[in-house]
């Protein structure tokens, strides 16, 4: 008789089970859910906001010292009399609503601030309208230029 040996192979398969799959996602979910409330992003958001408001208001100073470097120093206004100027002396706002001072369409009635030095005015990121952009501007007794914007975590002003 013929000696024949059967060899049996023992395999074994290493798998995850349920139960340690449900706790990696559970361990995944508290880590995601800390993540979340670690970076804010409302914060995030209302920062860039506030952050889009402050070039905007450098672009609106720049665009205004522009205007009154090419015109003797005198700033734009919409009374149409160049012997007198209407450009705001108190904080106003900027827009085509009553009681806004409308800066897009002041000027010496050939160069006026838009179309000639800016394409368009910029507008508050949240609640600016051309009726309002959400921006104030002023020139004080000595001719310097103010510009601000109620941000969502800070006061933006621009004195030059």
């Amino acid at each position: 008789m013929q000696n024949s040996k059967y060899i049996i192979h023992n395999t074994t398969y290493r798998a995850f089970t349920f139960i340690e799959m449900l706790l990696v996602m559970s361990i995944i979910g508290i880590l995601a859910t800390v993540m979340v409330v670690v970076v804010n992003p409302a914060h995030q958001l209302a920062k860039a906001r506030d952050t889009q408001r402050e070039t905007d208001i450098y672009s609106i100073v720049a665009t205004i010292q522009q205007y009154a470097a090419e015109h003797g120093g005198t700033f734009p206004d919409t009374d149409g009399d160049p012997d007198t100027s209407n450009f705001p002396t108190t904080l106003t706002c900027i827009g085509t609503g009553g009681g806004c001072f409308n800066l897009a369409g002041a000027g010496d009635g050939t160069d006026s601030i838009v179309p000639t030095y800016v394409a368009s005015l910029p507008k508050d990121p949240k609640i600016g309208s051309t009726e309002d952009s959400g921006y104030l501007i002023m020139v004080d007794a000595n001719k310097h230029l103010t510009a601000s914007a109620s941000g969502e975590t800070k006061t933006i002003t621009l004195t030059k």
